[in-house]
């Protein structure tokens, strides 16, 4: 069976997503902070919510830190998650994880 995570940064709708996991098949679990042993076989970083603030509750709260517990593991960012694998965001003012270069811009009406 499939062992997942799924980061809760205090927005969006986390128990549908954990819902549709666990009716596919995987076990989910729901975390607040990456300062227990990784013993998941993915992480997910959902979307709604803001930038600024989920960039903090994975940085501040997190002893031990979101790239040693992804070293070998991947890593799907749904919209916002997504938003925060790159240096920065014109919808915040904090960095952003650094993963991939580049910054993520506010599309023109």
């Amino acid at each position: 069976m499939v062992s997942v995570a799924i980061f809760d940064y205090g927005a969006g709708n986390i128990f549908s997503l954990k819902n549709s996991l666990e009716k596919a098949g995987a076990s989910v679990d729901v975390i607040t902070s990456f300062d227990k042993p990784n013993e998941y076989s993915g992480l997910l970083l959902p979307g709604v919510g803001n930038f600024d603030p989920a960039i903090k509750s994975i940085t501040q709260f997190s002893k031990t830190g979101f790239n040693d517990f992804v070293k070998n593991i991947p890593v799907l960012g749904i919209c916002l998650g997504m938003e925060m694998f790159f240096e920065k965001s014109e919808e915040g003012k904090e960095k952003g994880l650094g993963i991939m270069d580049g910054e993520v811009i506010v599309l023109p009406l």
